[in-house]
């Protein structure tokens, strides 16, 4: 019995954990300027970061708090079914209206310059899905902006939804051929709501579920499993490239934006936080793509975004393709149900 209360403390405690040490994606590029971050990455690297022994020592941690994670999941599986199941069989199809919105209100903003990078006044330069990639000076900017506010358009109004999904799949691929190797940095982030939106269709208060006109449901069926299983990996990958390419070779940066934050330190110096920080958003980013506690990832990373949001003054507007994700992925878990022809105004609920 005492075993059995220590595993449920645990398993209690291993969420919020995560929430408060897993870091977002992006924020070097958003919230520091350019001249900061041509400063910054002239800063020497924190010992700690250079430090084979400490470096391998968090390696060493990280892997067994892996495997303590693991030795969960079968207690957390039962809890998930006991609380979560239900949820998503009764109010699955408000995921994929979340992810709709968050997608739309993201790509319409970016289009009329809403979400600007720091240092850059709002409503002047629109930029492409995310603040960075600002189209000032690019070629095709007019067609750009456009097909981000169709897009938006169509997703509020849930029209083609599918449709829109394989859009945005495209428009992620040609992100690296407009801006060069940047943005393969957000590139899995929208590529994965795309196939999500491909795999479950429009969900609750759209066009294409009242009028009862998604014509390749019946076409996406068979691959809705591959399609839902692709979507967790390119997340996963997005965030194990990010922790790799950047908070663990250029932790300067995070450093910067954690030292201008209200963030609460507990004593601990900011390279320690940092090197937490980044080796959890490896540990789940690597959790998904193989498929392992996936609501409690999500659940964590939903946190992390909501607290570093607060914490740094942001709008959540700037993770909103996540948020809108990872709360399908929170609903959803690992696998779908298996689809059914049912009624137009129950077949959300079926998937």
């Amino acid at each position: 019995m005492k075993r059995h209360f220590s595993m449920a403390r645990l398993t209690a405690a291993l969420p919020v954990l995560l929430c408060l040490s897993t870091p977002i994606a992006a924020h070097e590029a958003w919230l520091l300027t350019p001249d900061e971050i041509a400063e910054l990455s002239r800063t020497p690297t924190p010992p700690l970061f250079r430090s084979q022994l400490w470096l391998g020592l968090a390696a060493v941690v990280g892997f067994a708090l892996t495997l303590v994670a693991l030795r969960l999941e079968p207690v957390i599986a039962v809890v998930e079914d006991r609380f979560i199941q239900p949820v998503w069989k009764k109010f699955g199809d408000f995921g994929p209206l979340v992810l709709r919105l968050g997608l739309a209100a993201m790509l319409i903003l970016a289009a009329f310059g809403g979400l600007p990078r720091h240092g850059t006044a709002p409503w002047i330069t629109p930029t492409f899905m995310v603040p960075d990639m600002q189209l000032t000076n690019v070629a095709g900017a007019d067609v750009l902006i456009l097909l981000q506010v169709i897009l938006g358009t169509l997703l509020i109004a849930g029209l083609a939804t599918r449709a829109c999904g394989i859009a945005l799949i495209g428009l992620s691929l040609a992100g690296p051929v407009i801006f060069g190797s940047a943005f393969w940095s957000y590139a899995p982030h929208f590529a994965a709501p795309g196939l999500i939106l491909v795999a479950l269709g429009a969900g609750r208060f759209s066009c294409d579920h009242v009028f009862d006109i998604d014509g390749a449901e019946r076409v996406i069926a068979p691959y809705r499993q591959i399609l839902w299983r692709v979507s967790h990996i390119l997340i996963g990958v997005g965030f194990v490239y990010l922790g790799l390419a950047f908070k663990l070779t250029q932790p300067t940066l995070l450093i910067a934006i954690l030292e201008h934050s209200e963030m609460p330190t507990f004593s601990l110096p900011m390279p320690v936080i940092a090197l937490v920080m980044t080796g959890v958003e490896i540990l789940c980013g690597a959790l998904l793509v193989t498929g392992r506690l996936v609501r409690p990832v999500a659940l964590a990373i939903l946190g992390a975004i909501t607290f570093l949001a607060i914490v740094l003054g942001e709008t959540p507007l700037f993770h909103a393709n996540l948020y809108g994700a990872l709360i399908v992925i929170l609903l959803a878990g690992r696998a779908l149900p298996i689809a059914h022809r049912v009624a137009p105004a129950q077949r959300m609920r079926a998937v």
